[in-house]
């Protein structure tokens, strides 16, 4: 174990994941030791994917649904995926916001041939709400992932519903965006939908995304960043994010006519140029505005990357309907965000998927509503039921 695990460790942040698993608290846990690993019946399982996220949640009947698949090594987010789904294969998929580092495992797995086949039929993503400049940011979103994910990679891709198709070996799926107040059902059990809004209208947060346009198009400057713009604005993939009707996807014929991107030879890595980190760190943010949060009963919450104001008004909403109790309590943008609002939260356990980057930067609160405080960096992969 490496020094900075175990003084995270010594500091009382949390406990030895061995020392917990098993135990059964009053919301008694329903894990299952077998030769092959850990077979889930209903609960959660949190990879170890250093700074990113790669989760899923386990209902009852074999039902599996995944949450994002992305950090930043993209092989090592979709190696965490991979051993989800040694248990079980995800039949439904939920992407948290729009920026490369919750998808890019995706993006890697299905550009480098290093598919496992999956049978995702339902895929849910936050529905973009509305705002005067909605479709230029996710336009200026888009391309900015294109750039980083290939300097970081050497492929230049970012559309995540394309990777999924090509993963599920090209069998189509339904999906739909989701915003405040809609209910998805998952055999039986229900995820109500928290976050985002179907429309923005609150000042600061549209200052927040204005000043993440305005240094994106200062990143335009930059050639490379130019040409992915204008291929992103051609290819015209993101109309399906603005809305909230179901569809089926089957990809489209750009897509088909296009080389296979695990055919294209590897781009040089390069350094991001600082005008371009500078854009990429501002659209970052701004996205957090209006990443995916839902709870399911008094099992689990999500809050995604939420900031403290979307914290707070999820915090009163959850008082409001009498839900302040959960088994499972996943703390939002890897333990690192917190609103006073969430000590009237209390769980039996809070998670936290982080790494040597975002480790020391987790707030301490989290230790006081729950019973365990466990986290990703300290007890590697953490899997507890409900």
């Amino acid at each position: 174990m490496s020094q900075s695990r175990q003084s995270f460790r010594d500091a009382g942040i949390m406990p030895l994941l061995s020392e917990v698993l098993f135990e059964k608290p009053k919301s008694s846990i329903q894990l299952y030791k077998s030769w092959s690993g850990i077979v889930m019946m209903e609960g959660v399982y949190v990879a170890d994917v250093g700074d990113g996220f790669c989760s899923a949640i386990f209902e009852g009947l074999g039902e599996v649904a995944q949450i994002d698949c992305g950090g930043r090594d993209a092989e090592h987010a979709f190696d965490g995926m991979e051993r989800i789904a040694d248990h079980h294969s995800p039949d439904t998929f939920f992407l948290s916001h729009y920026h490369i580092d919750h998808y890019n495992g995706l993006l890697f797995s299905s550009t480098r041939h290093r598919t496992s086949p999956l049978r995702v039929r339902n895929v849910y993503y936050p529905r973009l709400p509305k705002f005067k400049k909605n479709e230029e940011f996710l336009r200026s979103l888009f391309a900015i992932n294109m750039r980083v994910f290939g300097d970081e990679t050497g492929i230049r891709e970012y559309d995540f519903l394309n990777a999924i198709l090509h993963i599920n070996n090209g069998t189509p799926f339904r999906q739909k965006g989701l915003s405040r107040g809609d209910m998805v059902e998952l055999n039986g059990s229900v995820l109500e939908i928290l976050w985002p809004p179907i429309e923005i209208s609150r000042k600061t947060t549209l200052n927040v995304i204005d000043r993440a346009l305005e240094d994106f198009q200062k990143a335009l400057e930059d050639r490379v960043t130019m040409e992915l713009f204008e291929r992103v604005n051609k290819e015209d993939k993101f109309r399906a994010f603005l809305h909230g009707d179901v569809s089926y996807y089957e990809g489209t014929d750009k897509n088909q006519n296009r080389q296979n991107p695990a055919d294209v030879p590897l781009l040089p890595k390069r350094e991001l140029p600082p005008v371009v980190k500078k854009a990429n760190e501002s659209l970052k943010k701004a996205a957090n505005h209006m990443s995916l949060a839902f709870f399911e009963g008094s099992n689990l919450l999500f809050l995604g990357d939420a900031e403290a104001f979307e914290i707070r008004q999820i915090s009163t909403e959850l008082k409001s309907k009498g839900k302040q109790d959960f088994s499972v309590f996943i703390t939002p943008h890897h333990g690192t965000h917190w609103h006073d609002s969430l000590r009237q939260i209390k769980c039996v356990y809070s998670i936290t998927s982080n790494g040597s980057k975002l480790c020391s930067k987790m707030k301490p609160h989290f230790k006081e509503i729950s019973k365990y405080s466990l986290a990703t960096f300290a007890n590697g992969d953490i899997v507890c039921g409900y």
